[in-house]
């Protein structure tokens, strides 16, 4: 296959990801059917079923490229020198921007949780649902890693339970999903403002009450 064949093939999967992505946040789960997702991107059927079988196939690939998107966007933080607020600043940062650029994607990856949560699945499901958590712990983890290294050397202050302050914390990261909605004139400008004030609203709830500077990058993600 020729490298222009293949960057079509890239393009149709990711347009595909993203049609998907959008009737699912405007018509949940349950409304949205391989044929919903044909029609919003203007192809045949066949199109979708050529690389998903089912639609819980196709949802699960949504909710994956998510979780792609946020460990992506959170990198560079994680990557960088600094101290423990340079680094939780651009990881929330990051993460937040994720939250208003990529926000069909998000939705998906909260509400397959909720749906997973509160409804009967199948073995399936719950094996899909179990790959995910551990993904999630795992994206979790890193925030919580930069949070103690806080803890340790007075960047942070924090409640008697950690464990509650990191689940607020994420709360207010989160908020987006649940609020925010597309306008047209939301530029990817704005939408970074936007985010820097999630950013700064939930690094208060860490005892940060300056936005640090940014941290020194590392020279893999400079």
């Amino acid at each position: 296959m020729t490298q222009t064949a293949t960057a079509t093939r890239t393009d149709r999967y990711d347009e595909l990801l993203d049609a998907a992505a959008e009737c699912f946040r405007t018509r949940g789960f349950s409304a949205t059917s391989i044929d919903t997702v044909a029609r919003h991107l203007g192809a045949t059927k066949g199109r979708v079923y050529h690389y998903f079988p089912s639609k819980m196939d196709l949802f699960d690939a949504v909710r994956d490229r998510a979780m792609d998107i946020v460990f992506e966007a959170i990198e560079p933080g994680r990557a960088a020198s600094g101290t423990a607020a340079q680094r939780m600043a651009e990881m929330a940062r990051g993460h937040a921007r994720a939250m208003f650029h990529h926000h069909p994607y998000m939705q998906v990856l909260m509400d397959g949780l909720q749906m997973h949560r509160y409804s009967t699945t199948t073995d399936f499901q719950r094996e899909t649902l179990a790959r995910h958590l551990q993904r999630r712990d795992a994206y979790e983890k890193l925030f919580h890693d930069v949070i103690e290294q806080g803890l340790a050397d007075g960047s942070f202050t924090t409640g008697e339970s950690l464990a509650l302050t990191i689940q607020t914390f994420f709360s207010a990261l989160n908020g987006p999903v649940f609020w925010y909605r597309a306008r047209p004139d939301d530029s990817p400008a704005k939408l970074d403002r936007l985010a820097e004030d999630v950013v700064r609203f939930a690094l208060r709830g860490l005892g940060v009450t300056q936005m640090p500077t940014p941290a020194p990058r590392s020279k893999e993600t400079a």
